[in-house]
């Protein structure tokens, strides 16, 4: 069961346990991976599908290996004593075997060696006005990560396959610039940490446009000199490419204007409150989620209705495996979630059929089971990349809407309360309410104005706002999920009450 509303609660609750984590790249990483490398390498199904174990692991080692060295270059170490000698210990073996699967790549030892000085660079722009080589290196150095993975997925035998992979460096560069630039003008992903060209507006101020266009520049010219070394196929369709995903590099910037950064910076980071209501949140959905489990075992049936079930767990896998795979803490925890969901999965597979007896679905249940999730698998994804909708609110809101209206359908079809109980019930409620009220703080409080002025002002605001990540369609949304999971509560009581049973002590 998907928490979308929570995203920017997580952000807090992952912050105080790294203040060293890599930057989060999700929008980025996922416009360089499809707009860049999808269309020039293309490959097959089935050797995605054989290449996916080996990515998957590649990602998070790279992931890792970058974490434990921004952490080594921390002016604190984390943890002491015995602590702090078994992260060192882990971040080693981190290295080593990622070292292992980079020799397995054509110039590995250089991606290796990249790594490293991708999280000494971050660091030292993350620490203040960054050295003019530091930025360019910066530039560089961004789709390393992607780079290591793109080459584990692909055998590199072909003619021309050097010539090609060189060429690719700059493409890959300026499509970090234009997403980060578009991102910037969009007024997310701003912080220095995160952005290139928010690291070069904190370095030159006003000049910072002119600063980044003459770099870019030069990458378009290496760009243009290796684009002639390819075969002509493979020129084709990387200048296609190149063409539609990196014109924002040399486009107009945005301007760097000095009051709206103060604004950014008075933005960043969450306060107290956004916490305080992402834990609640947090806490309700787990009860949920226990709820869920352990009454589908019980009653030997599935606690969440069907269609709901295979869109979230499509959501989880494509939000955790197939957009920029454990590539932060948001995509990993997400892998959690589909475990959760692939358990009552499980459940509806075993005892799906006999919900619907004498039917068409009962009797063809698991492959039209299995067809329902192929349907819902490419639909969820390509929302997400459709939407422009990193943090999957509007996906993630629309799938919780429509499992409250699918419960209420639920509990009629079924007659009886089976695989349904009130800590569910109120589990999901109060868990989407404490996620509306986190996400609406997020926009109308900072670290320095905990909580709003008044709650009447705090919901003129929220109810007002138009922008991602609180936008009229998804407090619509909110809406009516809160009517609609207040009114399944209430009819589930009187439907356990019905069947003889205390609505409380029933788990």
């Amino acid at each position: 069961m998907r928490l979308p509303a929570s995203q920017r609660a997580k952000q807090v609750l992952t912050s105080v346990v790294t203040q060293v984590a890599p930057p989060i790249r999700r929008s980025t990483e996922v416009a360089v991976s499809e707009g860049i490398h999808r269309p020039v390498l293309g490959s097959s199904l089935k050797r995605q599908l054989r290449a996916t174990p080996v990515r998957l692991t590649a990602r998070y080692l790279t992931f890792a290996m970058k974490r434990g060295r921004l952490a080594a270059l921390a002016p604190e170490p984390v943890g002491g004593n015995l602590f702090g000698h078994l992260i060192v210990f882990r971040d080693a073996c981190i290295e080593r075997v990622l070292a292992r699967l980079c020799a397995r790549i054509p110039d590995g030892a250089r991606a290796h060696q990249d790594i490293a000085e991708l999280a000494e660079t971050e660091y030292a722009v993350r620490q203040g006005a960054a050295e003019p080589h530091q930025l360019r290196r910066l530039m560089e150095l961004a789709p390393t990560e992607l780079r290591v993975v793109r080459d584990l997925g692909r055998p590199w035998d072909r003619h021309g396959d050097e010539a090609l992979r060189e060429a690719l460096r700059p493409a890959e560069t300026l499509a970090y610039v234009a997403s980060d630039v578009t991102q910037y003008a969009a007024g997310t992903d701003t912080v220095k940490r995160t952005n290139i060209y928010a690291a070069f507006v904190e370095t030159y101020g006003d000049t910072a446009a002119e600063r980044l266009r003459d770099e870019v520049d030069d990458f378009r010219a290496q760009f243009e000199k290796r684009l002639q070394s390819l075969e002509p196929a493979d020129r084709e369709r990387l200048h296609h490419a190149y063409t539609r995903h990196c014109a924002p590099a040399w486009g107009d910037y945005p301007d760097p204007a000095a009051e709206r950064h103060e604004q950014e910076s008075a933005a960043e980071g969450v306060s107290s409150a956004v916490v305080l209501f992402g834990m609640l949140c947090v806490v309700g959905w787990l009860v949920a989620y226990v709820a869920i489990v352990y009454r589908g075992f019980a009653d030997q049936t599935f606690g969440v209705p069907l269609a709901a079930l295979c869109a979230n767990l499509t959501w989880e896998f494509a939000y955790g495996f197939l957009l920029d795979p454990l590539g932060d803490y948001f995509h990993t925890a997400s892998i959690f979630g589909f475990l959760v969901d692939a358990v009552i999965a499980w459940q509806a597979w075993k005892y799906g059929a006999a919900q619907f007896p004498n039917s068409a679905l009962g009797k063809y249940f698991r492959p039209m089971f299995g067809l329902f999730l192929a349907i819902a698998l490419p639909v969820n994804y390509y929302a997400f990349i459709d939407l422009a909708d990193p943090d999957g609110e509007y996906t993630g809101f629309g799938i919780n809407l429509m499992m409250s209206i699918l419960y209420i359908k639920m509990l009629e079809d079924r007659g009886s309360p089976a695989g349904q109980s009130m800590y569910i019930a109120l589990g999901k409620w109060l868990g989407t309410l404490c996620a509306w009220i986190a996400t609406a703080l997020t926009v109308t409080t900072s670290p320095q104005r905990t909580w709003p002025t008044s709650w009447s002002d705090f919901l003129r605001k929220s109810l007002g706002h138009r922008s991602y990540p609180l936008t009229p369609l998804i407090n619509v949304m909110y809406g009516w999920t809160f009517l609609l999971d207040a009114a399944y509560c209430v009819l589930l009581h009187r439907s356990i009450r019905a069947a003889g049973m205390s609505p409380w002590r029933r788990l």
